[in-house]
């Protein structure tokens, strides 16, 4: 995860800390934390800033060069999303078991990730688009 893509973006846009705090609805402290890359963006802002801003979000962690592309500008689904990291799952044949001990985790978080019971992490989720070459973008559902 690239932290320094939320600084240069918000520079751009040529908004302050407090700015962009204020539009993602969290505090100012909130989102330094973030930019400085001391805290991990949740998922549910980083997809807020990806819609906010139209901002590819695969850019925003590194797994595209493209910053700007046509996507869905919706929320997190959660049950959607288990669903979408359950086929990615599947599309390198790995079982639930396998893709806990890859990401170093258990059977249990990822069975509760793709039945919708529990978010997912911002880093978890990226790990697993690595490992399965899909997009974030996809797994939310944001594209085909």
């Amino acid at each position: 995860m690239n932290a320094e893509k939320i600084r240069f973006l918000r520079e751009e846009l040529e908004i302050t800390q407090s700015d962009i705090a204020k539009i993602l609805g969290c505090t100012r402290s909130a989102y330094s934390l973030w930019e400085i890359n001391k805290n991990t963006i949740p998922l549910y802002y980083l997809n807020k800033i990806a819609n906010e801003f139209d901002i590819n979000i695969d850019y925003l962690v590194d797994l595209s060069n493209d910053k700007k592309i046509k996507f869905r500008k919706n929320e997190i689904d959660k049950i959607e999303l288990g669903k979408r990291i359950k086929q990615a799952r599947k599309s390198i044949n790995y079982t639930q078991e396998k893709l806990a001990l890859k990401l170093n985790t258990t059977h249990s978080v990822i069975s509760a990730y793709e039945s919708g019971k529990t978010s997912v992490s911002t880093l978890f989720l990226i790990e697993i688009a690595k490992l399965t070459n899909k997009s974030l973008n996809w797994l939310l559902n944001k594209i085909d």
